[in-house]
């Protein structure tokens, strides 16, 4: 039995395909990452806002030439909810 409700289906793969494919390795995140996935989901933040706030993450580390391969969701958790504010105040 999957701890991930079929209903939120959609936006925990939509997200954890988009942060896999810009971190370019592992097949799945950790169970801390797909909590924080679903606190965003069930706050109504939109998908878009979250991939985009983690593609802004990645750039910031490569700007400050860190490796992506130890990275995972939760170290960007910070950046995300920074976004989430910019796009909030933008509505």
């Amino acid at each position: 039995m999957s701890l991930i409700n079929r209903e939120n289906l959609n936006y925990f793969t939509t997200v954890e395909q988009f942060f896999l494919s810009l971190k370019d390795s592992g097949l799945a995140l950790s169970a801390s990452d797909y909590q924080l996935i679903g606190q965003w989901e069930e706050r109504g933040v939109p998908v878009e806002w979250v991939c985009r706030a983690i593609e802004v993450g990645f750039s910031r580390l490569e700007q400050q030439n860190q490796g992506r391969r130890r990275i995972s969701l939760t170290h960007l958790q910070a950046v995300v909810e920074e976004e989430i504010q910019i796009e909030t105040r933008k509505q």
